[in-house]
């Protein structure tokens, strides 16, 4: 609905005079400023035209025309108004008014046709008839809704239609209906009084008097026809274009359900009234003429989707009445315009300097304040997705005033709600704004948001605007979005995981109880060696008592370098009973990088095989174990006397820097410990488990397999290095062994489903270290395994959270991957913002995890540990929060969810823009690894020739995928900007020492393709036709309709030509989806096999009936 002239867009509610002022640049836009009169120009004057024929359309009018054709089946610019008419309501002296009213408004009795090569405007002679209809007083609704669902064509009437339901109760309802074409905002007060003066007029048999309308809406269209073209024109553009800035990013607010390929209109609305102290505030901060309610009420809407979006770039669209001349101040019609305005949030920037910098952002919008929104478009987004609007995503509208209102003589009109469940853009805020209250109407795509997510959003407009206007000379990013009550719901929304444990009841403890429970029970096997648990407790006892002769005691680092066997576990239960804590080293990582972990860390001593030997250089103090008699055999086999205290150190592992070089996670005794006993519940495991280790001792998911089994009294497996990399060798394992129990990385799993293996019946499947897709998920599932996705950094100790799947898929949207869950046991999740403030239900932030699992922090590295671990703003006390004096950045993207599930997003360091969108690599990901016969895949950003970030996709896959397959599945399922530049086949994707895939050693990118040339008949005759309509030379194979030049209405052109000179009826939206030449062409093609299809039924059908 379009904002008043009289309230324009810098939010004056001036005089006439005032009017008068802000109209007059936007009558200069077009001109060279040479400092005449714009209103001595002659061409500034609207006139009617010499002739009655067909006109053009406007430029608002030829965007809805041409929206009607792309979706015929919208209602999403129906107009509906009605009323409950009490009183004797004169059934001829209504008809009478309404022929007067759409005999004065020409553009009421209009219709719209595609010409021969421009759509134009037909005016008719006829009024439309009224239909009457008898109601009940409770079908009210129902009638409404039915009128607002009634699809207009455009093409064989006028789009306005009468409808007035007599009431059983002597009432009568009257609903106006038509299609935004025709009509505005302005227009329905407009109306309103020319329909009651028409009556009164009809009643008393009188004329109403009106003084004559000077032009009428075609003679409009055909003014702004002629004037804005030619250089002029592209001038104004210019300098619009130059004002708004290239690049302009989509809005990328967190959705609820995957965006689909074409918004399907259909939408949601909230209704609230703000607060009396809000509307109060704004009128005291408005007074003085310092700023005004509409900068006030927009900067809030700004720093709102700012707050939701993590952006501080992006654009709003804003409608202004557009009616510049005084002839069209009393004229029905479609006059609105669209306006850009580019919201910026620098880092501090306060309430008081933004509400500033949108006033500065009207004023000079009033400069084009008549430069038609469908030019700008042209010049501010050539490439389109089809996926979302142009330019904008959100819209904004401010009505000063209250709503017009309806005076019948001798009728008491009251105005009803119209239900209207479209929806037009990702959101919308509309605002009644009085000078007692502000009434808001949020309109929401419900195919995006889930009612409960726009009610939230609504709420935190109120509370966000409330706080800029109480506080504002303070940074936006540091006022409340939440409420008290709200900000410690959502702290406290799945965090109430407090558990009491024994800390004394360490892994040492429990497995030297399962060993008295079970002595004769085996332990752990490689297949070749075997150690049962009174075996495993003598062995581990023997090597603590050789190390406290060794002078290791609590908190010494002993290194481990051997192979994957059972004696490797009996050495690091030995160390932990020895009080001292365990350093693995890789044998198979290069000499350097061990080299510089054992500098370092400086172990005691480090406990090798001859095999392994070779791997750590000329380092000092190594004990071979493998050369004949271990030198621990002679030590007794009781268990030592020794002071463990849970703060000790249990372990050093050794991870990836993001600087090159690697970092030391200490992990006290009493997060491993708290670990070990949290994961009980969520992987139970008992004496008849098998759990197969597949994990290198390097990977801190190792102390898992190793030792959470023990515990339990289960069985460990242990898969050689070989083994854990060769899918048949590991589903041998699992098949041999009786395998109940197994955790490994995506890229693992995805190696195992593509084995013929067995039905995994009753297999618990444990997934991290990676995101877990839905695909892979369900094929899980589907082989009958229990499958729960699991989450944590190294720094957290292994694990911090827990989802199990339950169902095919279930809780996973299409799109996204598996859900990080909720914490386990006194582990708690936060996602915040870069303050350290809680972001509400469903909005995204960075994702930090505090309890007993933290990490100590990084060996002798206290800068990096005050970067990582930083001090817990939510102290004991505060209403929501946990105990806990430190909370852990991951440096990942996450949002919960109101039930307290949290859902992975992303690392901040992977996402990337591409032509200014922002993309998610691992959504890209997740659609490619659904393309039948892809087995795994990855999507990376790499710089392209031009030195922008193109997408580059590498993946493994059945002889059945090819890249012209899997490109065509990408491009149904994906927005454009989204469809990886190029695809690279791989024989495998690379993995790291910890089974997941290494980015960094992924080859270049295989060279794109050339620009192919025309190759089939239909894309010769295809491009010949672009070359006609676009008016190029050539067209390529390769070449995007709109990157050419094209624009909606020249799509429409297209069609017409596709269908009279090829023959092939195409819908709009599938042209609008193919929008390079030889997809358009295939599509060409598809249509016309169909077509034959359907006619060589009809004659086998004909056949059969003769």
């Amino acid at each position: 609905m379009a904002m008043p002239r009289r309230r324009s867009a810098c939010g004056h509610a001036g005089s006439t005079a005032g009017l008068r002022g802000s109209r007059q640049p936007g009558q200069q836009r077009l001109q060279c400023r040479s400092g005449e009169d714009p209103m001595t120009q002659p061409d500034l004057t609207i006139r009617a035209r010499a002739a009655h024929g067909p006109a053009p359309l406007s430029f608002a009018q030829q965007r809805l025309w041409f929206l009607q054709r792309y979706a015929p089946d919208s209602t999403a610019y129906n107009l509906v108004r009605a009323w409950r008419l009490q009183g004797p309501l004169s059934a001829p002296a209504l008809e009478r008014a309404l022929a007067l009213v759409t005999s004065r408004h020409a553009v009421l009795r209009t219709r719209f046709s595609a010409g021969d090569s421009e759509p134009c405007q037909l005016v008719g002679d006829a009024a439309p008839a009224v239909q009457w209809v008898d109601l009940p007083a409770g079908g009210i609704d129902a009638l409404l809704r039915r009128e607002a669902a009634r699809v207009f064509d455009l093409h064989a009437a006028a789009p306005f239609r009468v409808t007035v339901a007599r009431l059983d109760d002597g009432a009568h309802v009257l609903v106006l209906a038509m299609h935004h074409i025709v009509s505005d905002g302005w227009s329905n007060p407009i109306l309103a009084r020319d329909l009651a003066r028409a009556y009164g007029a009809a009643l008393d048999g009188t004329d109403p008097g009106w003084t004559p309308l000077p032009v009428q809406y075609a003679d409009y269209a055909a003014w702004q026809r002629e004037r804005l073209a030619g250089p002029a024109l592209d001038a104004a553009l210019a300098r619009c274009a130059q004002r708004l800035g290239t690049g302009i990013p989509a809005l990328e607010l967190p959705l609820d359900a995957p965006r689909p390929a074409r918004p399907a209109g259909k939408g949601g609305r909230i209704r609230w009234t703000l607060s009396g102290s809000v509307a109060a505030a704004l009128r005291d901060y408005c007074s003085g003429g310092r700023t005004t309610p509409f900068a006030v009420l927009l900067a809030a809407w700004q720093a709102l989707l700012a707050r939701y979006s993590g952006q501080s770039d992006f654009a709003i669209g804003v409608p202004n009445a557009a009616r510049t001349h005084e002839e069209l101040d009393d004229l029905v019609g479609c006059f609105i315009n669209t306006q850009v305005y580019r919201a910026r949030l620098a880092p501090g920037l306060t309430a008081r300097a933004l509400c500033q910098q949108v006033r500065d952002d009207a004023r000079a919008a009033l400069d084009h304040a008549d430069l038609p929104f469908e030019l700008l478009v042209d010049k501010l987004a050539p490439a389109r997705d089809p996926s979302r609007t142009p330019v904008f995503q959100a819209m904004f509208n401010l009505q000063m005033g209250e709503a017009a209102t309806l005076a019948l003589p001798g009728l008491q009109a009251s105005a009803l709600p119209v239900p209207d469940d479209s929806a037009k853009f990702d959101v919308t805020l509309d605002l009644q704004a009085s000078a007692t209250r502000v009434v808001a109407t949020l309109e929401y795509d419900a195919a995006l948001f889930a009612e409960a997510t726009a009610q939230r959003m609504a709420r935190h407009y109120g509370q966000l605007l409330g706080a800029m206007l109480a506080s504002p000379d303070v940074p936006l990013d540091a006022l409340p979005l939440m409420d008290a009550s709200e900000r410690a719901q959502v702290l406290a929304s799945a965090n109430g995981t407090g558990v009491a444990f024994d800390a004394e009841d360490d892994v040492v403890a429990r497995i030297a109880c399962a060993a008295a429970a079970t002595p004769d029970a085996i332990a752990i096997t490689d297949g070749r060696a075997s150690l049962t648990y009174a075996e495993l407790e003598a062995s581990a006892n023997r090597i603590a008592h050789w190390l406290a002769g060794q002078q290791v005691d609590t908190d010494t680092l002993v290194g481990v370098c051997l192979p994957r066997t059972p004696e490797l576990v009996a050495v690091l239960l030995g160390i932990l009973k020895a009080g001292a804590a365990y350093l693995p080293i890789d044998a198979h990582h290069p000499p350097a990088r061990n080299a510089h972990i054992l500098r370092h860390a400086s172990p005691r001593l480090i406990v090798a095989a001859a095999g392994t030997r070779a791997a750590l250089g000329d380092s000092a103090g190594v004990v071979l174990v493998d050369d004949g008699t271990p030198p621990w055999h002679a030590a007794p086999a009781t268990a030592p006397a020794v002071d463990c205290h849970p703060a000790q150190l249990a372990y050093t592992l050794y991870t990836s820097g993001s600087t090159g070089t690697p970092k030391g996670v200490q992990i006290a005794r009493a997060a491993f410990a708290n670990f070990l006993r949290a994961m009980a519940p969520v992987v139970p495991m008992e004496g008849n488990d098998r759990l197969l280790a597949v994990t290198t001792l390097g990977f801190d998911i190792a102390g898992l397999e190793l030792f959470l089994p023990l515990a339990g009294g289960a069985r460990v497996v242990i898969a050689t290095r070989d083994d854990a990399r060769d899918p048949a060798r590991l589903a041998a394992l699992m098949s041999d062994h009786g395998i109940t129990v197994m955790q490994a990385t995506p890229a693992t799993w995805q190696m195992l489903v593509t084995q013929a293996t067995p039905a995994w019946q009753g297999l618990r499947v444990l997934c991290g270290g990676e995101a877990l897709g839905r695909e892979l998920a369900a094929a899980l599932l589907a082989r009958g395994a229990e499958v729960c996705n699991v989450y944590g950094p190294t720094e957290t100790t292994v694990w911090s959270a827990a989802h199990a799947l339950a169902g095919e898929g279930e809780g996973m949207p299409a799109w996204a991957v598996a859900p990080v869950g909720h914490p386990i046991a006194n582990n708690q999740l936060y996602v915040l913002d870069a303050r350290l403030e809680p972001v509400p239900a469903g909005v995204a932030g960075e994702l930090y995890i505090g309890g007993a699992g933290l990490a100590r922090g990084y060996a002798a590295d206290p800068s990096r540990t005050a970067a990582a671990f930083v001090p817990n703003p939510f102290p004991q006390g505060t209403p929501g929060a946990m105990a806990g004096d430190r909370l852990y950045r991951t440096g990942d993207l996450a949002r919960k969810r109101a039930d307290g599930i949290v859902e992975f997003l992303g690392r901040r360091d992977h996402q990337v823009k591409v032509r200014g969108f922002r993309v998610e690599p691992g959504e890209v990901e997740a659609v490619l690894a659904a393309c039948p016969g892809v087995q795994h895949a990855v999507c990376v950003a790499r710089p392209g020739p031009d030195g922008m970030a193109r997408l580059c996709a590498y993946y493994t896959a059945g002889a059945e995928a090819s890249d012209d397959t899997i490109l065509a599945r990408l491009r149904e399922q994906l927005p454009g900007y989204m469809v990886p530049s190029g695809l690279t086949r791989l024989d495998a994707l690379p993995l790291n020492a910890n089974g997941k895939v290494d980015r960094q050693a992924l080859p270049e990118p295989a060279a794109p393709r050339a620009a192919a040339a025309l190759s089939t008949p239909t894309e010769h005759a295809l491009a010949a036709l672009w070359c006609a309509v676009l008016g190029v030379t050539e067209a390529g194979a390769d070449d995007d309709f709109f990157l050419l030049g094209g624009h909606s209405l020249l799509l429409v052109r297209l069609q017409t030509r596709i269908r009279e000179q090829m023959g092939c009826e195409l819908a709009l939206p599938a042209l609008f989806a193919a929008p390079l030449l030889r997809d358009m062409a295939a599509a060409i093609d598809q249509a016309g096999r169909r077509d034959a299809d359907a006619d060589l039924a009809f004659m086998n059908d004909l056949l059969e009936t003769l």
